[in-house]
Order: C-alpha cells, then structure tokens, then sequence
C-alpha cells in the first residue's frame, strides 16, 4: 500500500515538471533575450539626440530593468514589435520589426518643448 502510494506520488511530480517544462517552451518568444536599442532623433525637439538602451525580452514582453527610462512593449510572433518609452526628457510610442538578430523602427513623441520623432534600431546581444 505505502508503496503504492509512493509510485503514484513520485507520477503526480513528474507530470508536474513535464507540464511546466512544456508550457515554457511555449511561453518563450522567438525574440527573447537580450538587445542593445540605439534611438535617433531626427525631426522636431529631438533632432540630433540620441540613447541607447539594453532591454531583455521576456516571452515576447519587453523588459528594462535600467532607472533612467521607463520602457515598456511587446513582440508578436511575426517580429512585430510596440514600445513605450518615457524618460526625464519626455515620452513616445515606437513601432517596428525584429527579424533573426536586428531590427528596427519608427518613434514619435513629445518632450517638453514640444514634438519629437525619429527611428531605433536593435540588435541582439545574447540569447
């Protein structure tokens, strides 16, 4: 009986891990891991300016674990990338496409003076 009961619990962990393992295999995005984002300014109050930043993605989530910026945003399945970034300068809303291990967009947003636009590229930097 004791052993019986013993065979059926070490069956109920092991299902367990199986099912955990299975669904972050699924979780985890194409993309996920860490990239280097370079951001230009090119038109309206942030001609000339430029960050760089290092975010993670996480399950297609994107992470910024920095104090300087708040960045937040996602990447579909497609490569399809939407961000928010605010910082002491101001805020924008990006949009984009990652493909394999770079990739790039447009932004637009608005700091304190006034206007702002220009483009980010990525490019990945571990796994």
């Amino acid at each position: 009986m004791i052993a019986s009961a013993l065979r059926l619990a070490r069956l109920a962990v092991a299902a367990s891990c199986v099912v955990i393992i299975a669904q972050d295999a699924q979780a985890r995005g194409a993309f996920d891991g860490s990239w280097n984002v370079a951001i230009s300014g090119n038109s309206g109050n942030c001609d000339g300016m430029s960050y760089q930043y290092g975010v993670q993605i996480i399950n297609n989530v994107v992470r910024y674990y920095g104090g300087d910026a708040n960045i937040s945003g996602s990447v579909g399945s497609n490569g399809a990338v939407s961000v928010s970034l605010s910082n002491a300068n101001g805020n924008a809303n990006g949009s984009g496409r990652l493909s394999g291990s770079q990739g790039g967009g447009k932004f637009r947003g608005r700091t304190s003076s006034g206007f702002c636009a220009g483009t980010w590229s990525a490019a990945r930097t571990g796994g």
